[in-house]
C-alpha cells in the first residue's frame, strides 16, 4: 500500500505519515462504576457502556450512574471495545464511560478514518477473547494509522460530514414516511366494534361491511412438496415465504426458477395477475400483490387468494393484511414451536372489513404511494452509504 490516497482534493500531493493512532489522539479506556449506582435518573451522570448505548452513530442515553470512573467529553468519539469491536459513534452529551467503550479526541478526519478502519475488519484481526471480541488499551494506542497535514484532514472531514448528514436526511425522511403510513393505516380502517373509519376520502359516508375471507375469493395453499429436483435458472418463478415482504416481492440476486415440465404439471397454481399472495411460514399476514413480473409464477407452501374483483381490490386486501390489527390476529391463533405457522384453516375464518370498492382503490393507492416514497428513500439511502464505502475507500490510505 502507498501512502498517497487514489482520490484527493486539488492541491494535495504530499505522502501521508504513518503514526501510531495513540500519539495522534488522545484515548481514555472505559471503567465502568458500581452495579448499585445505576440509576434512570437523567440529573445523574450519562453512561454509556457499549454499542447498545449508540444509535444512527450517536450515544443515545438509556442508563445513568452516580459514580463518575472515566469521562467522554461532548465531542468526543466513542469506540466500543467489545463484540461489536471497533464500532463507532460520537457523543453529544458528557458522559461516564464503561469498559465496553474507549472515549477518544478526534477530529472528523479521525472518526472516518476509524469507520473505515472497522468496515475493513482492521480490528477483527486484534481482537481477543475466548467467547467474544474484545480490544485493549495497546491493541488501539499502538494501530498503525496513516494521516495527511490537518488542512487536508479538515477538507476530508467536512466530505464525510456532509454525505453523513445526506444520510442521516434520506434516513429521517425514511422513517417519518414509515411512520405517517403506520399513522394513516390505524386511522384509515374501522377500529374493533366500529363502522366507520376516523379518516375518509371524501364522497364516501356508508358504513363498512364485515365479510368472511372465504367470500371474498377462492383460496388456496402454494405447492407443499420438494421441488429443489426442478429448480432451474429459467423457466416459472418459485415464491417462498421470504420473498414476500410488506406489500411487494424481494427476490435478491438469484431467484429461483422451477422448470417447465413440473410448472406444467401444477398448471392449477399457477398465480394470477391481482392474486395476493401471504406469508403462511415466519413474519405470518404479510401480503404482496401478483403484478406482470410475477404472473404464472408459483408459490411454495403460501397462502393465496384470488380475490373477487367486483367485490374485493386486491390492492386494498394486501394493504389490510399488512396491518398490525390482521398481523396480530393472526400471531394470535398461530401454531408452530419456535417458527409462527399461519394455517389454512385459520386463515379462512378471517373478517375481512369492507367498504365500497371505488373506496378501498382510493386506500390501496394512497398506501401504495406511501410505499413508493419510502422505496424512494431507502433506494436513495442506499446509494449514498455505498458511495460512502467507496469514496471511504479511495480517500484514504
Amino acid at each position: 500500500m502507498g501512502n498517497t490516497p487514489e482520490i484527493r482534493f486539488k492541491g494535495y500531493t504530499d505522502d501521508w505519515e504513518q503514526r501510531k493512532l495513540g500519539d495522534v489522539v488522545q484515548i481514555t479506556m472505559g471503567q465502568s462504576p458500581d452495579g448499585s449506582t445505576y440509576s434512570d435518573e437523567p440529573s445523574d451522570y450519562i453512561l454509556v457502556q457499549g454499542n447498545a448505548d449508540l444509535q444512527n452513530g450517536w450515544v443515545c442515553p438509556r442508563i445513568w450512574t452516580t459514580q463518575i470512573t472515566k469521562k467522554a467529553d461532548a465531542g468526543d468519539l466513542i469506540m466500543s471495545v467489545r463484540a461489536p469491536a471497533g464500532a463507532m459513534g460520537k457523543t453529544a452529551y458528557n458522559a461516564v464511560i464503561g469498559r465496553g467503550v474507549a472515549a477518544i479526541k478526534g477530529n472528523e478526519f479521525i472518526y472516518q478514518l476509524l469507520v473505515k478502519m472497522d468496515m475493513d475488519g482492521f480490528w477483527k484481526t486484534l481482537s481477543c477473547g475466548s467467547t467474544f471480541e474484545s480490544l485493549n488499551s495497546d491493541n488501539i494506542k499502538n494501530a498503525e494509522v496513516k494521516v495527511p497535514i490537518t488542512a487536508e484532514q479538515v477538507q476530508i472531514g467536512n466530505f464525510f460530514r456532509q454525505l453523513d448528514n445526506l444520510i442521516t436526511l434520506h434516513q429521517r425522511k425514511c422513517n417519518e414516511t414509515k411512520k405517517l403510513k403506520k399513522y394513516m393505516l390505524q386511522k384509515m380502517f374501522p377500529k374493533n366494534g366500529e363502522k366507520k373509519p376516523e379518516i375518509r376520502f371524501e364522497g364516501f359516508t356508508d358504513d363498512w361491511e364485515q365479510r368472511k375471507v372465504t367470500e371474498l375469493g377462492e383460496i388456496y395453499i402454494g405447492l407443499v412438496t420438494t421441488m429443489t429436483e426442478h429448480y432451474t435458472d429459467q423457466g416459472h418463478l418459485l415464491i417462498r415465504n421470504s420473498d414476500i415482504k410488506d406489500g411487494y416481492f424481494e427476490f435478491g440476486e438469484n431467484p429461483i426458477y422451477l422448470d417447465e415440465e413440473f410448472s406444467k404439471q401444477n398448471k392449477s397454481r399457477m398465480h394470477q395477475l391481482g392474486d395476493v399472495i401471504t406469508v403462511h411460514t415466519g413474519d405470518i399476514g404479510t401480503s404482496a400483490v401478483i403484478g406482470e413480473n410475477e404472473v404464472n409464477s408459483i408459490g411454495f407452501a403460501t397462502i393465496v387468494t384470488r380475490p373477487n374483483q367486483e367485490i374485493l381490490d386486491s390492492g386494498y386486501f394486501a394493504t389490510y393484511l399488512n396491518t398490525d390489527t390482521h398481523k396480530q390476529w393472526a400471531i394470535s391463533i398461530a401454531t408452530g414451536d419456535g417458527r409462527s405457522n399461519y394455517n389454512l384453516k385459520d386463515y379462512t375464518k378471517l373478517m375481512v372489513p369492507i367498504p365500497q370498492i371505488e373506496e378501498q382503490k382510493k386506500i390501496a393507492a394512497c398506501i401504495g404511494n406511501l410505499n413508493n416514497l419510502i422505496t424512494l428513500h431507502q433506494r436513495k439511502l442506499e446509494e449514498l452509504q455505498t458511495m460512502k464505502k467507496f469514496m471511504l475507500s479511495k480517500m484514504f490510505v
